[in-house]
């Protein structure tokens, strides 16, 4: 095992492999992340066990994890006093740095002085995270790095906060591991959507408000992007609106992006599929009266009613509980911001589909008519602004008849914990949060704080988590009890995600990891990676991390998906303009696909399964009739919207 200066001495030679994939230490490049809080867990689980030999670290020399002696792993919270390394984008100074909880694996030994693997983590949005993974400097280079902004010559080793189960104790971060990763640009960005969707979500955040919802005024160019805030009191959650680009030139810096066929890579991005999951509606169960969100025969919501409480359309408990002689109580509705990928799945997949076609942005005025919240937002009547402006942001509307509020939430932990909080207050400081519902993507790290404090409702009568009507495997607290699981890994049998698999449940989406096409470079079968090319790091870790979901099975592997959403056309727009052709990812073609913005053959000469477009709002088919449409029709189901 060789010293540090294995990774070739200086950080140029580390960050030309991050981009150009070549090989100029033990491992051929890092696996460097930033994006969806969903693969969290899994991804750390994977460096270490889900390959042999490990990834990210040492093989762990005992046959439990936790008990390795030689296995290194660090995290952060991310919170306030927590923040030790961020995401920055490069292109303007005035660009917030992105504070997350993340993780940092290595191999070699703990101190750093010997270092042959590392691997990185940060669970910021999944828009974010594509954001840091695509900008492109005005050079030509990617502009998404990790920061440590005090440096790496003081204050080390870094105790760590100890966020991954499975694991032995956090052991210190030494400076030597700093100075490894401090300015090197991120290589993968696991999200919960598309990279076509992520950024239709981007251009809709930036377009200029429209009352429909087709645009929502942010500022997302400029020294000074739009920062959307949160709507909960106390909170400094924010997140701020900057524009980039999957394809041409960046429109920031006016250049090639760098991961492209033009650009410093050569060929394109490629998406890998990592697991099915699921979106569970959460309720604040504190009010166990009839008429509250804890009452025990309160199980179950239909989307056409969740639909109309994320559009400010009901807004009292009795609205959604069903039966008779109810009080009127206001519910809490919690909203994601627009950035988002689990806005963005539930936006399509809940209020913006073909039966409702509507936002989450939306108010329901007194006359029944719907006007979307933005920057350029006239006031709603039937509603008053909490946020003592008059601008939508933050977020924080309340019905004045009704008392019902509709609040600003921004990431996973601040909806959970928002859900999971009793005492809280709006921005205002004027309104209690109480029957609070809102969403997330499940994860037993990502709902682990709201157990016994909240519950996730049945949606359409289907159970996300274990079989429900389909099945032996109920809930042990009860079958649609909505008792939130926890799991003392390994917890293999602890959720079954038996209606994820099957596609009954309505809201879930497959996990990707976007990466570029030396990294990404796979073989597939059937729709499957089954292995992956030579020096694919980012591959190699997609594949770890599916075995991991045997012991915190916080998704479906990809090979036990029995259903997929179809895909449609997405017009990217941008220099020069792209569109990205609808294809599911089943059917083979021999020789690729000419002028395509996505995906590559992943091995010369064989057969491509090729997927591409937008596929977020998609109706939901089985793989096997596709596969038959395939041979029957030589085409593919494409263009069909949930």
């Amino acid at each position: 095992m060789k010293k540090f200066t294995r990774y070739c001495g200086v950080a140029l030679c580390l960050g030309a492999a991050l981009l150009l994939g070549s090989t100029c230490f033990a491992q051929a490049t890092p696996f460097l992340a930033a994006g969806s809080s969903a693969a969290f867990n899994a991804m750390a689980i994977g460096g270490a066990i889900g390959a042999t030999p490990a990834i990210c670290t040492n093989t762990p020399n005992n046959t439990t994890l936790s008990l390795a002696t030689n296995v290194f792993i660090w995290s952060q919270t991310g919170k306030s006093g927590h923040q030790f390394f961020q995401g920055v984008d490069n292109r303007n100074a005035n660009f917030d740095a992105q504070n997350a909880k993340g993780w940092i694996e290595w191999s070699g030994s703990a101190d750093g002085t010997t270092l042959t693997n590392v691997c990185v983590y940060l669970a910021v949005d999944s828009i974010v995270g594509q954001r840091l993974f695509f900008a492109t400097n005005s050079g030509g280079s990617q502009a998404g790095t990790i920061n440590f902004p005090g440096g790496c010559s003081t204050g080390f080793p870094i105790n760590g906060d100890n966020q991954v189960p499975l694991f032995p104790p956090d052991t210190p971060l030494p400076a030597a591991v700093c100075t490894a990763l401090n300015g090197l640009p991120f290589n993968a960005a696991p999200t919960d959507i598309r990279a076509e969707d992520a950024l239709f979500g981007t251009q809709r955040a930036c377009a200029a408000y429209n009352a429909s919802g087709t645009g929502f005024g942010y500022t997302c160019t400029g020294a000074t992007p739009t920062e959307i805030l949160s709507g909960v009191g106390g909170s400094t959650g924010k997140v701020q609106t900057v524009n980039y680009a999957i394809s041409g030139q960046d429109p920031i810096t006016t250049t090639q992006i760098a991961h492209s066929k033009l650009g410093i890579d050569g060929t394109p991005w490629v998406s890998l599929n990592g697991g099915g999951q699921a979106i569970l509606v959460l309720v604040n169960t504190s009010d166990t009266s009839t008429s509250g969100f804890g009452s025990t025969t309160f199980n179950n919501i239909n989307r056409t009613d969740l639909a109309r409480v994320f559009t400010g359309g009901a807004t009292r408990t009795r609205d959604v509980i069903g039966g008779s002689g109810l009080i009127s109580k206001p519910l809490t509705a919690l909203v994601r911001e627009p950035l988002s990928g689990t806005f963005n799945t539930f936006e399509f997949q809940v209020t913006r589909t073909l039966e409702w076609n509507h936002t989450q942005e939306d108010l329901t005025t007194t006359s029944g008519g719907l006007i979307a919240n933005g920057i350029g937002i006239a006031a709603p009547t039937g509603w008053t602004n909490q946020n003592g402006g008059t601008s939508g942001n933050p977020l924080d509307w309340k019905k004045t008849s009704s008392g019902g509020l509709k609040v600003r939430v921004i990431g996973t932990g601040e909806m959970v914990s928002t859900i999971d909080t009793n005492g809280l207050h709006d921005i205002s400081g004027n309104n209690a949060l109480t029957n609070q519902i809102g969403y997330a993507f499940f994860s037993f790290g990502n709902v682990k704080g709201a157990v016994g404090a909240a519950k996730y409702l049945l949606v359409d009568g289907v159970d996300p988590l274990f079989d429900g009507g389909s099945g032996p495997s109920q809930n042990p607290s009860g079958a649609g009890s909505g008792a939130l699981p926890l799991c003392s890994a390994p917890c293999g049998t602890a959720v079954t995600l038996t209606n994820i698999a099957n596609g009954s449940y309505p809201i879930w989406n497959f996990l990707r990891v976007i990466t570029t096409g030396h990294l990404g470079g796979y073989i597939a079968s059937n729709g499957v990676v089954t292995g992956c090319v030579a020096g694919a790091t980012v591959c190699e870790m997609v594949q770890a991390a599916q075995a991991s979901f045997a012991v915190i099975p916080d998704l479906v592997p990809i090979a036990k998906m029995d259903a997929f959403r179809s895909h449609s056309v997405f017009a990217a727009g941008g220099s020069p303009a792209v569109s990205f052709p609808p294809h599911n990812g089943y059917k083979h073609y021999t020789a690729g696909v000419a002028n395509t913005p996505c995906g590559f053959a992943p091995v010369t000469g064989a057969s491509v399964q090729y997927e591409c477009g937008s596929d977020v709002g998609g109706g939901r088919f089985l793989i096997q009739q596709e596969q038959d449409y395939n041979t029957d029709a030589a085409a593919e189901l494409t263009a069909f919207k949930q």
